[in-house]
């Protein structure tokens, strides 16, 4: 497991995991970044992931890893503006395998956000979770949303294939 932080805007610690190698000879490996919920977290953090994913997974799809990009964003982007006051800080969670992504966001605010409607046009809001659950249905990954057993936070899951 990797671990670094991400604050004011700058990411301290590890930036490229080495992959751990299964018994069965996959290669996988599993990253975890915390992050202040800022406002200058969300370009760090995408920035950050970026360079872990690119670094370990060398073969991702130039359409996967923009996919998994502008999904980490969204979500980084939606705990900051939904959780910080509960959750100064979150948790980003890469974990791949030789057939998926995993993103998973966690945030100490015991809310839960749900995935809303289509929306209009002209609304200026409430298009985050939306995209992230389109972005991943239509390469057939999922998103999920789960309490904390204590309910004292979240995690929002997504899994892509590779």
């Amino acid at each position: 497991m990797y671990t670094t932080q991400v604050q004011s805007g700058r990411a301290d610690g590890a930036m490229a995991p080495e992959p751990l190698i299964q018994a069965l000879g996959a290669p996988r490996f599993r990253y975890e970044m915390t992050f202040r919920t800022d406002a200058y977290s969300v370009p760090a953090t995408r920035r950050a992931a970026k360079a872990i994913l690119v670094g370990g997974t060398p073969d991702m799809e130039d359409d996967c890893l923009d996919r998994a990009l502008l999904i980490i964003t969204e979500l980084v982007a939606n705990t900051v503006k939904h959780a910080a006051r509960r959750s100064p800080r979150a948790e980003l969670t890469l974990v791949t395998d030789d057939r998926s992504l995993t993103i998973a966001v966690h945030d100490t605010d015991p809310g839960l956000p749900r995935v809303l409607p289509p929306s209009h046009p002209d609304d200026t809001g409430g298009r985050g979770l939306r995209l992230v659950h389109d972005l991943a249905s239509e390469v057939d990954g999922t998103l999920e949303v789960r309490s904390d057993p204590d309910r004292r936070g979240k995690a929002v899951r997504v899994s892509l294939p590779l």
